[in-house]
This record gives structure tokens, C-alpha cells and sequence, in this order.
């Protein structure tokens, strides 16, 4: 493959804070005694999702950081809570667990839409659905313990851990046996 045929899986983020991805943990332990069918996200590795670009090309990843330091330029940080349990689509045909984001959900919401915006200048493809600003506890794999599942999704307390949002990520996901792998490419600060 030519140099300038490489492709990197690549995409934009929002950090989140230790007290975050321990509560993410705490969830996910409880819910783990449903013996439900899901692929588990590892706490440590999840985080606010603006944009998947998918396989890049490495020669884009230059102009990709050059608008992320515009965006970020205009940008204040901000804080983000931890909100509500919720699955896509819905219950009867469930597919990924998440956490909401209550507190900043507008923020990140017009965050995602300048990055969405920029990206399609570059070249990506457009959103067909919706932002949701949420963070993946999991993957249901089949309907084995689903209703225990929704039960005990229902009975959680979610804490409302916050994140000092400052910064836009753009990384790698490099595809593992273990699960994915996150390296940072470019870490841009917001005008503070």
C-alpha cells in the first residue's frame, strides 16, 4: 500500500473526569448481575463521542487538527453531569446501554454540530441521526436476562459525577482481541 493510501481509525472526543469513569464502573458492576448477554465498555476508556470519522486517510488528520483548533478557539470549557440510564432504540429490540449527560447536554450537543459541520466540509459523510450526547456502558449481544437487565437499569441511581470539559480530542482506535485501543493523535484546548 502507497504511503499516501494509509488509513487510521479516527474519531472526536470529549474527555471525561476520573469521578466520571468511576461511577461509568460503578454502574456497569451492578448491572453486570442481570447475567444479561452484554459486551461490557471498559470504564476506563470511554468517552464523550462528538464524531466517528471511520478510516481516515493520514493526510487528512493535519486539516482534521487545524479545524479542531478553530472550533476550539471560539469555545469556553465547560461542565458536564452524569444523567439517566437509556438503551437504542428501546427496550424491546435493545442494542447499547448508555449513561445520559444532563447538565452541558446543549453544550455538547453545538460542540458536536461545529465538529459535524467542519467534518463535512472535509470531506465525511453526515449524520443521519440525531446527536445524542451519551456514554456506551455496553453492547446487548441477544435477549437472554433482558427484562432483569431493564429492571436493575431502572433501579440505578446514577450520581451526578462531573467532568471539566476544556479540551477536544481526536484519536486513533486501533482493533484488538482485547478491545479497542485509544491513542491520542491531537489534544486541542479550548480558548480558556
Amino acid at each position: 500500500m502507497a504511503e499516501k493510501d494509509k488509513k487510521t481509525r479516527c474519531f472526536i472526543a470529549l474527555e471525561l473526569s476520573k469521578e466520571a469513569k468511576e461511577e461509568l464502573a460503578r454502574i456497569i458492576d451492578f448491572l453486570k448481575d442481570s447475567g444479561s448477554d452484554v459486551k461490557w465498555v471498559s470504564p476506563a476508556g470511554v468517552h464523550l463521542t462528538l464524531k466517528f470519522l471511520g478510516y481516515t486517510d493520514e493526510e487528512k488528520i493535519g486539516r482534521i487538527a487545524l479545524s479542531l483548533k478553530e472550533i476550539a478557539a471560539g469555545q469556553k470549557p465547560f461542565d458536564v453531569l452524569l444523567n439517566a440510564i437509556g438503551v437504542f432504540p428501546g427496550w424491546s429490540a435493545a442494542r447499547v446501554l448508555w449513561v445520559g449527560v444532563g447538565e452541558g447536554a446543549d453544550k455538547v450537543k453545538t460542540l458536536a454540530g461545529e465538529v459535524a459541520s467542519r467534518m463535512q466540509k472535509e470531506g465525511f459523510e453526515e449524520e443521519t441521526r440525531p446527536f445524542s450526547a451519551h456514554l456506551t456502558l455496553g453492547r446487548i449481544r441477544s435477549g437472554k436476562n433482558k427484562d432483569r437487565l431493564k429492571a436493575l437499569a431502572e433501579k440505578v441511581d446514577v450520581r451526578p459525577a462531573s467532568s471539566h470539559i476544556e479540551r477536544i480530542i481526536l484519536f486513533k482506535s486501533d482493533l484488538t482481541p482485547q478491545g479497542a485501543v485509544y491513542t491520542p493523535l491531537e489534544i486541542v484546548r479550548f480558548n480558556v
